[in-house]
């Protein structure tokens, strides 16, 4: 099918796409029966796009857009897959972050918890999502949703990457057992990691891997070098949240709780030491 002949089934179609990235192209369209929707066209041979949607197709996560159909069309020439998402109204984090938006730590606290939930939600279906960040969340009022599947792992299935390949990741917010491709150590904890970077960085404004570096490997260099700076937030008299952020944010795999319900549970109990 044409992508022209395909927009026919929408009852608005933006004209030019809205955003580009990498192999990606997305329009904003509006459906009678889906109501407000993104299309994202990319290639149609892209194994990770298609583990993307199987996951997501084979799950209902209460924080992942839902996926409404698939279909492969001719775009300029080339074959791609056309993918309908849901549009998710709310703020980005990365835009929160560059205005200047910082949380209190009720707030930090209140997003935590449902980041956890999230995890655990996941990670019962042993997926990695391997790609959390603040670009890959939007905030819908008080509620977190999680963005882009592309690089996720599913533990139960055959690795898309290639062995002895560094790992797919974002530096600065992907734990080192990922970006080292250390494929024995990548679970739930990798996402842990990334978890708490973002807090951190809602926290204080600041990715505490990125500072001083340039490059990548810099930033990689840093992931296993630098403890992040501690932080004194108000109301957090015991540095206990603080505390339970850091230890999702350790270098190795073992000192970080060991699953979300644990780091749950962890976090359950730093509330009770609040004071003001």
């Amino acid at each position: 099918m044409d992508y022209k002949e395909f927009c026919t089934k929408f009852t608005y179609c933006s004209e030019a796409p809205v955003a580009r990235g990498g192999q990606k192209i997305v329009w904003r369209a509006s459906h009678a029966d889906y109501g407000e929707v993104v299309v994202k066209l990319v290639d149609s041979g892209d194994a990770r796009t298609r583990r993307e949607i199987e996951i997501i197709q084979g799950n209902h996560f209460d924080a992942v857009p839902r996926i409404y159909e698939t279909v492969d069309v001719v775009y300029q020439g080339q074959d791609k897959l056309a993918i309908v998402e849901e549009f998710i109204a709310g703020v980005n984090l990365r835009d929160f972050i560059k205005g200047g938006g910082r949380y209190d730590l009720s707030q930090a606290v209140d997003f935590l918890d449902k980041g956890l939930e999230f995890l655990k939600q996941i990670s019962a279906k042993k997926i990695v999502h391997r790609d959390i960040k603040p670009e890959n969340i939007v905030m819908r009022g008080d509620k977190p949703v999680f963005l882009d599947f592309g690089i996720a792992r599913v533990l139960d299935a055959d690795s898309i990457t290639e062995t002895g390949n560094l790992g797919p990741n974002t530096p600065g917010y992907a734990a080192p057992e990922q970006f080292l491709g250390i494929k024995t150590r990548i679970d739930v904890r990798a996402d842990m990691f990334s978890l708490g970077v973002v807090t951190y960085e809602l926290l204080t404004g600041r990715n505490p891997f990125r500072q001083g570096a340039s490059t990548p490997f810099e930033i990689q260099f840093n992931t296993v070098t630098i403890t992040p700076a501690d932080y004194g937030i108000p109301g957090d008299s015991e540095h206990q949240f603080m505390g339970l952020i850091s230890s999702m944010m350790n270098k190795t795999v073992w000192s970080r709780p060991r699953d979300a319900q644990h780091a749950l549970s962890l976090l359950r109990s730093v509330r009770k030491t609040f004071k003001g």
